[in-house]
């Protein structure tokens, strides 16, 4: 009977033991979620552009300012182009609201173009 008890006791003593060692259900938790966790912060996401792309800005932004100067329907004043990953910007002033629209539609027809932010603004006599 002895015998029992004593390894009773001994199976109490080792299973209090190896409870110490391990880590309770909170524990757990974090010690998983900081293994999962990158070791260094997350870096947002930025569009990847290629070493041509300011040269390719500046050619489509030269062919819509060409398609602008060479149309008689518009009578340029002081037109600026910019153009971003196919976004072209229309800068300056028009004499009527009818140039204004007619500016964007031929920007929107030159190949690479795919969007256009018109900033025209229409002053009488610019």
């Amino acid at each position: 009977m002895r015998n029992v008890l004593s390894a009773a006791i001994a199976a109490i003593i080792t299973a209090s033991v190896a409870a110490c060692d391990s880590q309770g259900p909170m524990e757990q938790a974090a010690a998983r979620r900081d293994a999962a966790a990158p070791a260094t912060p997350a870096k947002t996401a930025e569009p990847i552009r290629s070493p041509a792309a300011p040269a390719a800005d500046a050619q489509l932004g030269d062919k819509v300012k060409r398609a602008l100067t060479t149309t008689p329907e518009i009578e340029i004043g002081a037109i600026e182009v910019a153009a971003a990953g196919g976004v072209v910007t229309l800068y300056g002033t028009v004499e009527f609201p009818a140039e204004k629209d007619r500016a964007a539609l031929l920007a929107l027809e030159i190949d690479g173009v795919r969007s256009v932010v018109n900033n025209l603004v229409v002053i009488r006599g610019s």
